[in-house]
């Protein structure tokens, strides 16, 4: 059995697809049967509950061989997955835990990203455990960029504050197809795995590529890193979420986010979404 964290979200919810699709027996944490409704139609089980409800936590543990350890950014996320991590030690040590974090979380040196200070405490929180441990490292999500369809749509423009790093974005279904390899096959124990997609990108150049796609000028517009968090506080986003953008916006400016891995060619046998596969399969979210 199968545990899947985090099973509506993104990364999660592809992963359940590909899972159940695959006769994978699959239980998924959610935090109500409304949001178990996001699942059906997949051949799951169902354990309701929160990670801040131990109780809740041991119950979805119970019986279960391998997990995916999934939560939200935010400042909450480390003592989540690690509640989760102290459930399975209790209830299930025999349990394989596969924990997505970010690229970059086993790089040597102190960083100043808190995502990946977040996902940092709970990789050592599992070396601690004893738990048999995959760290799955994903690249920025290519989902993400669709966040920018309003700009794109009414004034031809991709914002972000990254200046001309390449990032070597991948699709979050490639991402769970590395994870369903891993959860259904053996030797993957103390591996950390950093997903990208096929080739590392320029905002610029994803612009062109938005440009070819939708057959229309595209251009990128480089925003002052305070002038684009005010942007996100704005449009809602927490001020820690937005500080955290900003960081890793700097990240993606020093090139730190270029690197490219095989990792999905590995674990699948074919090569990774390239970015225009995945605009032109959206295209009419920015057109």
């Amino acid at each position: 059995m199968i545990l899947v964290t985090g099973a509506t979200g993104n990364v999660g919810g592809a992963l359940v697809a590909r899972l159940s699709s695959a006769g994978a027996p699959v239980r998924a944490l959610v935090r109500s049967r409304e949001r178990g409704d996001d699942l059906r139609g997949f051949d799951v089980d169902l354990a309701i509950g929160t990670y801040d409800d131990a109780a809740s936590l041991r119950a979805a543990v119970e019986g279960v061989d391998r997990v995916f350890l999934l939560s939200p950014g935010s400042p909450a996320m480390a003592e989540q997955e690690l509640a989760v991590v102290a459930a399975v030690q209790e209830r299930a040590p025999q349990a394989h835990v596969v924990k997505l974090a970010a690229a970059g979380v086993d790089a040597p040196g102190e960083t100043s990203v808190r995502f990946l200070q977040q996902h940092r405490r709970v990789v050592q929180g599992l070396s601690d455990s004893g738990l048999a441990t995959t760290v799955l490292a994903p690249g920025s999500f290519m989902q993400n960029l669709l966040g920018q369809a309003g700009s794109v749509q009414e004034q031809g423009v991709l914002r972000a504050a990254v200046g001309d790093g390449a990032v070597s974005h991948v699709d979050v279904r490639d991402v769970a197809a590395v994870a369903a390899h891993v959860l259904t096959s053996e030797g993957h124990e103390g591996a950390t795995y950093t997903i990208t997609g096929p080739e590392a990108l320029t905002y610029a150049q994803v612009a062109e590529t938005l440009s070819r796609v939708l057959d229309r000028e595209v251009r990128f517009e480089d925003v002052e890193p305070g002038q684009y968090r005010t942007g996100l506080v704005q449009a809602g986003v927490p001020e820690w979420t937005a500080d955290a953008l900003l960081e890793l916006g700097e990240v993606y400016r020093s090139g730190g986010a270029a690197r490219v891995t095989d990792e999905v060619q590995k674990a699948t046998g074919s090569p990774a979404r390239t970015l225009e596969q995945f605009l032109t399969e959206h295209r009419q979210v920015f057109a």
